[in-house]
């Protein structure tokens, strides 16, 4: 089993230093830290769907372009989803249910 961005990050690994940093901020900054990345998340997997409303001329635009964009924005995606786990997983290890 997949170990989940959070515990990763209390291990040391990736997202650690987030970690650290947002466990001394309050619960209202890590809340709306976790908004900001669940809306980062939500634009790009519209942006991934739906590149066509995002880039203008999409249909003329190289494949490599079209590739290229779509592959940055799901890495985008799957960053600021990881991003949101970590903040979710700071505020259940507090009691708070994200």
């Amino acid at each position: 089993m997949a170990k989940g961005a959070y515990e990763i990050a209390k291990a040391g690994g990736r997202h650690a230093g987030l970690l650290r940093t947002y466990r001394r901020k309050s619960i209202t900054e890590i809340q709306r830290a976790l908004r900001s990345y669940e809306k980062q998340v939500e634009l790009h997997r519209q942006k991934v769907s739906s590149p066509e409303n995002f880039v203008k001329d999409w249909g003329k635009q190289s494949s490599r372009t079209q590739q290229g964009l779509l592959r940055h924005w799901q890495e985008d995606l799957i960053q600021n989803r990881e991003l949101a786990e970590v903040m979710q997983g700071i505020l259940q290890e507090r009691g708070i249910r994200p």
